[in-house]
């Protein structure tokens, strides 16, 4: 009983520790947070994560954060990840754009992150599908709607 206790504290704690408030500069506290989801967990903690933003009411800080980000389309990799596509004469079904509740955005700016540990250059997905497995963030803001749409995906 007394190791559950001490687990159950250390996880809670771990939690806490893992709190982000920052998502590629922007924060919670910022913007208006339109929706929010986590499904990380289990032993290897595999999952994704996704947070939508409203910058509606402070667009000339949005604005801001964005001025470095590369401007929308994707790259070919990202788009095939997120919106799914062939090439090579491969299909790519992947989807994740439904899971991170991101419509096709066409007007706006993105950051991707390579979390993944054989990473050489963290802002490169050129690596992205050589490998068995995704750890990386990708935000993506909206200029028609003020959005930031951040994803996380982990397996």
């Amino acid at each position: 009983m007394i190791l559950l206790v001490v687990f159950s504290s250390c996880s809670f704690v771990l939690q806490l520790l893992n709190y982000q408030e920052e998502y590629f500069g922007f924060s919670k506290r910022s913007f208006t947070v339109v929706e929010e989801m986590d499904t990380h967990g289990g032993f290897l903690g595999d999952g994704s994560y996704y947070l939508i933003l409203d910058c509606s009411d402070n667009e000339a800080a949005a604005l801001s954060i964005v001025a470095d980000w590369k401007r929308l389309p994707l790259s070919e990799n990202l788009s095939l990840i997120m919106y799914g596509g062939e090439k090579n004469g491969r299909s790519y079904g992947y989807y994740l754009f439904k899971e991170a509740h991101m419509p096709v955005i066409e007007n706006g700016y993105y950051c991707f992150k390579d979390r993944h540990f054989e990473a050489k250059d963290v802002s490169d997905d050129a690596e992205l599908f050589n490998r068995f497995s995704y750890n990386f963030s990708l935000a993506v803001y909206d200029i028609d709607t003020n959005r930031l749409y951040y994803f996380e995906y982990d397996t």
